[in-house]
């Protein structure tokens, strides 16, 4: 049998955790993360394990507080020269009686140096180093949240460049961080020729491991492949049909937290709810189920509940009372688990129709998967002057109409009938944005030309039952990367190697999407980890995860 790589993006934070904890001894103690590793933390560490560690309060690095002085202060944070400050002056004030101070990525020498100085009253008890930079999405998808990625890769090679360095360095920081988490050792690292910022960023992480930034011994090569957002500017504009990309897309996912404040008929305690891939089992195993499957897996919860209720009903003695008790916080929690997830399915489901998603989407698939120009243009034109239609809708249905047919000469006629049909200036100009970014000219080649082939090859190799084949055509290019780079097949015509071959032969390959990727395209990847059969696994990172308003918002800064 194969061996089967071990790489899990929720794997390494546990341990980091449990080993912090251990360090810094008993005792009640306080812990300050700065913005980045609170995005961590938070899907990592549970209630019950923060109450068993004494961690009195969790708070923000730099927050004013007052002085506790019998209390031991633990500080997990980034190694920037912002957080170096707040640590400096916090310790020169010696509000708590001692400090242990743990970073997400490789702490530079020269802030060592100014953390020692700042340290008159010896209360720095130790420094550690725990690598990772980065906030696990899902076992293989992780992302660095970071914003202004894609105007850093539109601007990469131009006057502007210097403007987004730090964009850059964050980009480099978070993969490195993951290699390190993850101890996986490169063999081979590729980009598309096309990408000056996919180019520099693998460059720069080729030069880290020839400096012996690490060093780990396996028999498993490891391939990374460094993409760029705009050769698939397709996938972030389609409406999605999962419960994951589903939520996303229309309510927002953000540190794991989905608000539903102001939605009708939603009780107090629902307003902000969370989706723990860890925490939730039923989320855990429905995030990739179609909208139709998740009605019926929701009902089967939902009756399960009703029936373990009846049970707890028939409480007739002093033993039952007792059983019922030890039983009550379990109930509980899943008496609001499955508050949760009826409430998002209504939510969800009053969405799609209210802003008449069906038929919008139906009309998207068409366009990212087929070559039918004078239908697609009849159909866009009824769409941008129907008034059930949200602007948003009619800009997204231009959008995939402009990236394919961009060549006609018909998008200054199209934008027209946006204005037409009530889009706002500001929408529309972000066609001639969006072009500017990812048309024809500066995406690698591919968007289009396979679409069909892959279409019917996607029915094999993702699980997308249920859905109705209308709304389910479009395939992401990512999927035909990822059979491309085990094969060692990407084409030397658009992409390069910065460092060993072409990947063949590597069992584990991972993905980084500057600009950001999708939850459908962490499904692809969760579904060939699954099927493949061959030992064979994906990682997906990025920038960010998005969806078509944090994309177009993106487009829009440039």
């Amino acid at each position: 049998m194969a061996a089967v790589s071990s790489l899990d993006c929720f794997k390494p934070m546990p341990v980091f955790i449990n080993a912090m904890l251990e360090k810094t001894g008993g005792g009640m103690k306080t812990l300050l993360l700065d913005a980045s590793t609170t995005s961590t933390i938070s899907v990592s560490l549970s209630k019950t394990l923060a109450n068993e560690q004494e961690l009195y309060l969790i708070s923000q690095l730099g927050k004013p507080a007052a002085s506790v002085g019998g209390m031991k202060c633990l500080i997990y944070c980034r190694p920037t020269s912002e957080n170096i400050d707040l640590i400096s002056a916090d310790v020169k004030a010696c509000k708590y009686s001692e400090y242990h101070l743990f970073f997400s990525n490789i702490l530079p020498k020269n802030l060592l140096k100014r953390l020692a100085a700042s340290d008159s009253s010896s209360v720095i008890r130790q420094v550690h180093e725990f690598p990772m930079d980065y906030v696990p999405v899902n076992e293989a998808a992780w992302a660095i949240n970071i914003r202004k990625s894609i105007e850093m890769s539109w601007s990469w090679g131009t006057a502007r460049e210097r403007t987004f360095q730090g964009v850059m360095d964050r980009e480099l920081s978070g993969v490195l961080s993951f290699l390190l988490s993850q101890k996986t050792p490169l063999t081979t690292i590729t980009y598309p020729s096309q990408s000056p910022a996919s180019k520099h960023l693998s460059q720069q992480v080729s030069s880290s491991i020839q400096d012996g930034f690490y060093h780990f011994r396996t028999q498993r090569q490891c391939h990374l492949l460094v993409l760029d957002r705009k050769d698939d500017p397709v996938t972030p504009l389609l409406s999605q049909w999962t419960y994951q990309a589903m939520v996303h897309e229309l309510l927002g996912i953000n540190d794991g937290r989905v608000v539903l404040k102001g939605a009708p008929g939603v009780k107090k305690d629902l307003e902000e709810v969370v989706l723990a891939v860890k925490d939730d089992p039923f989320y855990a195993d429905n995030r990739f189920s179609n909208f139709g499957e998740l009605g019926e897996n929701i009902r089967t919860l939902l009756l399960n509940y009703q029936e373990e209720s009846k049970a707890n009903d028939n409480i007739s003695s002093i033993e039952d009372m007792q059983n019922f008790m030890e039983r009550y916080p379990i109930f509980r929690a899943k008496s609001h688990n499955v508050s949760k997830h009826v409430a998002l399915m209504g939510e969800l489901a009053r969405l799609v129709d209210h802003c008449s998603l069906m038929d919008v989407s139906a009309l998207e698939q068409e366009l990212a998967v087929k070559d039918d120009h004078a239908e697609h243009l009849r159909q866009l034109i009824e769409k941008l002057s129907d008034s059930r239609i949200k602007q948003a809708d009619k800009l997204r249905l231009t959008l995939l109409y402009a990236l394919r047919y961009e060549s006609t000469g018909n998008v200054p006629m199209i934008k027209g009938h946006m204005s037409n049909g009530g889009v706002s200036l500001d929408k529309v100009n972000l066609v001639d944005d969006l072009l500017r970014y990812a048309g024809e000219g500066k995406r690698t080649e591919g968007l289009y030309g396979k679409r069909d082939i892959m279409s019917k090859i996607a029915k094999g190799f993702t699980s997308v039952k249920g859905v109705e084949n209308v709304y389910s055509q479009h395939v992401p290019v990512l999927q035909e990367r990822i059979q491309e780079a085990f094969k060692g097949k990407l084409s030397p015509q658009a992409y390069e190697s910065a460092m060993g071959g072409n990947g063949a032969g590597c069992k584990d390959l991972i993905i980084y999407m500057i600009g950001g990727y999708t939850y459908e395209e962490a499904r692809v990847v969760e579904d060939f980890n699954a099927s493949n059969g061959k030992g064979l696994k994906v990682m997906l990172g990025g920038s960010t995860v998005l969806n078509s308003e944090g994309f177009l918002e993106e487009i829009k800064g440039l």
